[in-house]
């Protein structure tokens, strides 16, 4: 119906997507039944295009939709298609499924989350994580890819539209710091700078066993990163969100041509990740609160005041200056203790940016993220 009206007005695709006030990705979704979160009112306007009953366009959409996304009988073979590449232990203890019995339940969760058409088109990302292969560790193998795959999936449907501005990035990065010193809306400010400045961010939550401070992933060949809760310290965010930045951009070609690059802990990393890695910790710390600005600082643990006043000379939460000093000191549990005291709550700062787990990633989510921070 679509092609033959274009074809009645002798005009192009390219030429009707400014009136109909439409990207081609969406419209492409729509006409093909592959895109599951539409906003309503585009059909709303291929209704008035078609000049056709707008009931007629949805049973159409309907009709695409059910053909391309029937999950189908759960068969013997998709049983252990699941069992082999999800681990469901884990998707239920971080609440992504309900059981890990009810196959139908568990395929349809996984659909959702991970924007799938079939649950056999999924498949683990690549394996060439920006700078070496072969970092991945077994025991959360399964888990980090179901991760990745996750962020990969909203970062996609985000579809940020601005060009990255590299130039635009280093001139902001002097100014992120300060943003750390308001809990609840520091980190969403900063999201939403570096938003059009073509670096999207997300937050999401951890999964049991997986080691990820976050990862800088090429989507649409832009730069995105995800940022996670590895221990619970809200200066851990900041860090992670500074560390990927000089991923971004010192490392953006790599990461380009080898899809992401995921920050995480263990020792069976390879040395040429675990170099760059050094140095984009070093540039975080030297960024947030230097080595030589903590040196001397761990005899005043308990004199807040003191911290305090140094935190505000930094333009720096203090909780980060509390949680260097554990990390120096890390073999001392007073520190860690006195840090985890002085932490803000994580949830403060990402409950606006946070698509948790048990929620679907509904086309409504989407929308509220796009017109609350992505925009």
């Amino acid at each position: 119906m679509f092609e033959a009206k274009l074809s009645a007005l002798d005009t192009s695709v390219t030429a009707i997507l400014p009136v109909l006030d439409m990207e081609s990705r969406a419209l492409n979704g729509i006409l093909d039944g592959t895109k599951k979160m539409v906003d309503f009112t585009n059909l709303i306007k291929i209704a008035n295009f078609l000049q056709v009953p707008l009931t007629r366009v949805v049973e159409l959409f309907a009709a695409a939709l059910e053909a391309n996304f029937s999950t189908g009988p759960v068969t013997v073979e998709k049983v252990q298609f699941i069992k082999d590449n999800f681990d469901l232990a884990a998707l239920r203890k971080a609440r992504l499924i309900d059981t890990i019995t009810d196959f139908r339940h568990i395929e349809q969760r996984l659909l959702l989350r991970l924007g799938l058409k079939s649950i056999f088109d999924y498949k683990k990302p690549d394996n060439h994580v920006a700078f070496s292969a072969g970092i991945l560790q077994p025991k959360n193998d399964l888990s980090r890819s179901v991760w990745i795959r996750a962020a990969m999936n909203l970062f996609e449907e985000l579809e940020n539209p601005y060009d990255f501005n590299r130039q635009g990035l280093i001139e902001f990065i002097p100014l992120i710091r300060w943003h750390s010193t308001n809990v609840e809306l520091g980190l969403v400010d900063v999201v939403k700078t570096l938003y059009k400045l073509g670096v999207t961010v997300i937050y999401q939550p951890p999964m049991p066993s997986l080691q990820l401070r976050g990862a800088t992933m090429a989507v649409y060949n832009k730069p995105c990163i995800v940022l996670t809760d590895i221990m619970g310290f809200y200066g851990t965010l900041w860090f992670a969100l500074c560390h990927e930045i000089f991923h971004v951009l010192f490392d953006w070609p790599d990461i380009e041509a080898n899809s992401y690059h995921a920050t995480e802990d263990g020792d069976d990393i390879p040395l040429t990740v675990k170099e760059k890695d050094r140095r984009a910790d070093d540039f975080a710390r030297s960024f947030l609160f230097s080595k030589e600005k903590s040196a001397g600082v761990d005899r005043y643990l308990y004199d807040r005041h003191y911290i305090a006043d140094l935190a505000a000379d930094s333009q720096v939460h203090e909780s980060i200056i509390y949680l260097f000093l554990a990390y120096d000191n890390k073999s001392s549990k007073k520190f860690w203790a006195r840090a985890r005291e002085m932490s803000p709550p994580v949830e403060v700062a990402v409950s606006r940016l946070t698509v948790p787990w048990e929620e679907e990633l509904s086309w409504e989510k989407i929308e509220v993220l796009k017109n609350d921070i992505y925009n």
